[in-house]
C-alpha cells in the first residue's frame, strides 16, 4: 500500500496562535502547541497504562520517564485511547516524553536507539522510512526525524508516524515527540500532525 505524503518543513519556533495551546510538562522539560480540542495526558495518569505509550524497551534496556505527555485528536477525551495501535488508530495519538538514559545504556546509544525505543517499526510488517534525517536543536541536543510508515500484523491497514527523537550532550536523556494514524487519518490531518511536532522545543538548561 503506498501512502500520499508530502515534505516536511524545518521545526522552527514554536508561537501558540488563537487555535492552539502550548503544553509544558510539570518539570519545563519540554513543550509543544496542541489545536484545541485535541487531549493531553500528564505522566500521572498514563501510569495507569499496562504500558507507557510510545516507550518502548530496546535490545534489552529500558529508559524510565522522568516526564510524559500523551495526547490524542479524538472526540472524547480517554487516555485508553493511546493504547491504539497506529495503523487501527482513526484518530491522530502521539506523546512527548523525555526518558533517563543509565549508565550502560549510554555505552549502547545509538540512532536506531533513538527512534526504536519510542516506535520500533522497524520490526512491523514492511516498513518504510519516506524521509529521515539529521536533526538538532544545537549545543549538543541532536538525533534524528523521520516520517514512517508501516503495516499492521494483519497487512489490513497502515500505520504513519511522524517523530523526532534526540540525546543531551551527555547521552543522559532521551528526548522525543510522535504523532501519527492510521494511512487516511494520516492523510486527512497531515498538516496539524506536521505542526505539532514541529513545534516541539526542549529545554537546553533543564
Amino acid at each position: 500500500m503506498a501512502v500520499v505524503v508530502f515534505g516536511l518543513a524545518v521545526a522552527g519556533c514554536s508561537g501558540a496562535g488563537a487555535d492552539v495551546r502550548t503544553i509544558t510538562d510539570d518539570q519545563s522539560l519540554t513543550r509543544f502547541d496542541l489545536p484545541n480540542g485535541w487531549h493531553s495526558y500528564e505522566l500521572s495518569e498514563l501510569s495507569t497504562l499496562d504500558q507507557l505509550p510510545f516507550d518502548v524497551p530496546y535490545q534489552g534496556f529500558s529508559f524510565p520517564a522522568i516526564t510524559s505527555i500523551g495526547f490524542d485528536g479524538a472526540p472524547v477525551e480517554d487516555v485508553t485511547q493511546l493504547t491504539t495501535g497506529l495503523a487501527e488508530a482513526d484518530y491522530p495519538i502521539g506523546a512527548a516524553s523525555v526518558r533517563q538514559v543509565g549508565d550502560v545504556e549510554r555505552d549502547f546509544l545509538s540512532r536506531a536507539m533513538l527512534t526504536q525505543s519510542v516506535l520500533p517499526y522497524r520490526t512491523l510488517p514492511n516498513p518504510e522510512e519516506i524521509q529521515k534525517e539529521d536533526f538538532t536543536f544545537g549545543a549538543g541536543f541532536d538525533g534524528l526525524r523521520v516520517l514512517v510508515s508501516f503495516e499492521s500484523e494483519s497487512g489490513s491497514d497502515l500505520g504513519v508516524a511522524y517523530l523526532i527523537s534526540v540525546s543531551d550532550p551527555e547521552d543522559s536523556r532521551i528526548y522525543s515527540i510522535v504523532a501519527g494514524c492510521n494511512r487516511q487519518c494520516f492523510i486527512a490531518n497531515q498538516d496539524t500532525i506536521t505542526k505539532v511536532v514541529d513545534s516541539w522545543l526542549v529545554n537546553k538548561k533543564g
